[in-house]
């Protein structure tokens, strides 16, 4: 039986956010070329250990293998943090590995220019022959994607990003007991430190701006039982909070710990109040919980606001689909 071309994304897009997506984009792919192509996924290589699967199969090779890959991967978690950084640090490994697809035997490699505007169309089966026609391809650059896979994938993809027992049991805990007071759980994602000055500084709300809104959930749900479970980059006044039913999640600066577990503790909540990002947008994606976006400084909430379908509703809204795309 002749053995499958070989795929290896390199290097391309952001930090956890947007490399969730891009995996969900390269494995929606991959399963739709069953047995026809090997997908790997160096750039993910950071984040596995977040995730079950990814604990047991660190090359982010799809069919999952015992191959080379994951050997690979385990000597590079094994190698010195400080090391590793280096490596991380402007995608070094990455563009290390790329090249081994410019000079491998029956290879080609891809670099796409995303400034110039270069993209890949997962869904157009004539990127597919072009694989098919090569021993292995890297490929680098993060405007990779088929929105229509991920949608008709949905279900599926989201046991790939099951997180590791070890990152997820303080933050199932903690909003399991929230949920022995509350009947609805509302995320907040307060993203302040590198929003000064994306896009230019567009979706930087100062903690005023989320208190207020926090008081227009509270009018709008009456006579629930809610509480706001805040995810934040920067520490927060707890007093700007006062007369609200807000919780920090553990993985806040407020709380001290791994930041990993705000994302999980997001995709926990039954609702994620949002500035356009790939972290919540991500989370909501996990737990299939609706966004509801906060587009603008002097935006009143209102529920036809709200982002049914998550992670493909995000990329379609006028708005949000600048941090989704």
């Amino acid at each position: 039986m002749k053995t499958p071309p070989t795929l290896v994304y390199t290097h391309g897009g952001g930090r956890l956010g947007n490399q969730i997506i891009r995996h969900a984009h390269w494995l929606a792919w991959a399963r739709a070329h069953a047995g026809r192509v090997s997908l790997v996924n160096v750039a993910f290589w950071p984040y596995v250990k977040f995730f079950e699967n990814g604990l047991n199969h660190p090359g982010g090779e799809f069919p999952p293998s015992t191959g080379c890959w994951d050997g690979l991967a385990r000597s590079y978690t094994r190698l010195p943090s400080r090391i590793r950084m280096k490596a991380d640090n402007r995608s070094r490994l990455g563009r290390m590995m790329h090249a081994v697809g410019r000079y491998w035997p029956s290879g080609q490699a891809i670099a796409l220019d995303d400034a110039r505007g270069e993209c890949i169309d997962l869904g157009d089966e004539a990127f597919f022959s072009r694989v098919a026609a090569h021993r292995i391809t890297t490929v680098s650059g993060w405007k990779i994607a088929s929105w229509r896979l991920v949608a008709e994938q949905a279900t599926e993809l989201r046991e790939y990003f099951r997180p590791a027992h070890l990152w997820a049991e303080r933050a199932h805990k903690h909003i399991a007991d929230l949920r022995q007071n509350y009947d609805l759980l509302i995320g907040v994602l307060v993203r302040q430190g590198d929003y000064r000055e994306w896009d230019g500084g567009r979706f930087y709300f100062p903690t005023a701006h989320y208190v207020t809104w926090l008081r227009q959930l509270v009018e709008l749900h009456p006579g629930r039982r809610l509480a706001f479970v805040v995810a934040s980059d920067e520490w927060q006044d707890p007093r700007l909070f006062t007369g609200l039913p807000f919780h920090f999640t553990t993985g806040a600066v407020n709380s001290g710990g791994p930041w990993f577990e705000s994302w999980v503790e997001l995709s926990l909540c039954d609702l994620i109040l949002s500035p356009p990002s790939t972290f919540s947008a991500t989370a909501s994606f996990l737990g299939a919980v609706p966004l509801w976006p906060l587009c603008d400084a002097n935006q009143t909430l209102a529920f036809a606001q709200i982002i049914p379908d998550n992670l493909v509703g995000a990329a379609k809204h006028p708005v949000f689909s600048i941090s989704v795309n």
